[in-house]
């Protein structure tokens, strides 16, 4: 009978706050039989996005992905002790800003490192960055035990545990970059005083990896099988990624000329315009500057990613009968989220000869993250229960992004069993997000708003006991 009810909290756990993904199938753990196999995958079709970027409003399209979240997990033991092998998806995200104006969004300073909002809004240096797609996932692979003590009161276990996680994080842009700086301090400062820029466009993409890196789990149960009666409490610690580095492109296209009203010309209209009063050699240097990064193939780059922190978490999952084959479900989880600040993706390259550094940055400055849920359960016959739970999410968002709002959930499963050494387990969810706007003076680089949208997912599993 747990066992549908089980379905839904793992349904329901693959959209909580923040950039949560899957959990370690530690239930197993607690599983009847020698030996347990089991393995599921969960799809979650998130829906949302924005209604308004930068006071501009519109159908933008929605910038979340579907993606899947796949868990196997096989245990061995006793009553006294048991072990467990898991893997899952731990922490992941995706997003595609392509449907926004001009197809990504809005320039931020790329000259700079900073995670300060004055400089990444400083638009002035020649140099800035728009974010089209971004996203990042990491595979977690470790053990769980499982040490019990029966007394008359019930049995009581200590867990423990390592796992081990990686973190890949992708990304691209599009940008704009002055090129009045390889045009020498004499042409290059005429330019400049007549506040008219030759700029190059440009697409990076970059993939950053970073190694397995090692966590450990700690928790404590309580069971008291005569009123299917379980407690348990899980915590799972902080894994920092602080060496995520790899490669990527730097893609130039044709450039054009940006004149101080703010218009812009074609290169060969602007060099051949006699109000500029270029002479031959600068409409020379001009020409032979922009014909050779014309020609120049897609550039490879360095990429590296500051710090990035999968944030601890402590979950308490219960359960007890309170009739006949009926179970009542509740969970709770806290996770750290506050360590989320921000994001800097960086790259090194060389443009004509000279060495250049760019970032795009995306700020968070998440809270605390909890979720909650309350189910109850139905074992209809020996071979079929059902179950159903309600869920709340409080959003991690604080304004500096507004993806993560408060979601409210309601959840379904069902568990199929056709002897005593498979069952099936099918589930699924429907989520509703609640609005949210993100605002420059909390921190965000643009301003923006999302509408209430809905989320929907669904998940089956396959558990086979010798």
């Amino acid at each position: 009978m747990n066992t549908a009810l089980a379905t839904i909290a793992v349904v329901g756990a693959a959209q909580a706050g923040g950039f949560q993904r899957g959990t370690a199938d530690t239930d197993i753990l607690f599983e009847s039989g020698t030996v347990n196999f089991r393995a599921g995958l969960t799809h979650i079709d998130p829906r949302r996005g924005y209604e308004s970027i930068n006071g501009v409003e519109g159908d933008f399209g929605e910038y979340t992905g579907t993606y899947n979240i796949p868990s196997f997990a096989i245990g061995a033991g006793n009553e006294v002790v048991g072990c467990a092998f898991h893997y899952t998806e731990s922490f992941a995200a995706e997003a595609d800003y392509s449907g926004s104006p001009g197809g990504a969004l809005p320039s931020q300073n790329a000259a700079t490192q900073s995670t300060s909002n004055a400089d990444r809004l400083n638009l002035t240096t020649g140099l800035t960055s728009r974010t089209e797609t971004i996203g990042f996932d990491s595979d977690e692979f470790g053990a769980t035990c499982r040490v019990s003590y029966s007394a008359d009161v019930g049995r009581f276990s200590l867990l423990g545990g390592v796992f081990f996680e990686d973190f890949e994080f992708r990304g691209s842009s599009l940008g704009e970059r002055s090129l009045n700086g390889l045009l020498g301090p004499q042409l290059g400062g005429a330019l400049n005083r007549q506040g008219t820029s030759v700029i190059l466009p440009t697409e990076v993409s970059v993939n950053s990896r970073g190694d397995y890196e090692a966590g450990y789990r700690l928790g404590l149960a309580y069971e008291k099988p005569e009123i299917a009666l379980r407690i348990q409490g899980i915590y799972r610690s902080e894994i920092e990624h602080d060496s995520i580095a790899g490669g990527g492109t730097f893609d130039p296209s044709t450039a054009f000329v940006r004149l101080a009203n703010g218009a812009t010309v074609s290169v060969p209209v602007f060099l051949t315009n006699p109000a500029l009063g270029l002479t031959p050699a600068q409409r020379a240097q001009i020409g032979g500057t922009l014909g050779a990064l014309g020609s120049s193939p897609a550039l490879d780059v360095e990429s590296s990613l500051n710090t990035a922190i999968s944030p601890q978490s402590f979950t308490i999952n219960a359960q007890t009968g309170i009739a006949e084959g009926t179970l009542l479900l509740a969970s709770l989880r806290w996770t750290d989220w506050s360590t989320n600040d921000a994001v800097v993706s960086t790259i090194n390259g060389t443009l004509a000869g000279q060495a250049f550094t760019s970032s795009s940055y995306a700020p968070y400055n998440w809270r605390d993250g909890y979720t909650a849920s309350l189910g109850i359960g139905r074992a209809f016959n020996e071979f079929v229960s059902g179950a159903i739970s309600v869920g709340y999410d409080r959003g991690v968002s604080t304004g500096s992004e507004t993806t993560y709002t408060d979601l409210y959930t309601l959840a379904g499963g069902f568990s199929f069993k056709d002897n005593k050494f498979a069952e099936l387990r099918v589930g699924g969810l429907v989520g509703y997000w609640t609005d949210g706007e993100q605002r420059i003076e909390e921190g965000a680089y643009f301003d923006g708003e999302v509408g209430n949208d809905w989320i929907y997912g669904a998940t089956a599993s396959v558990k086979l006991n010798f």
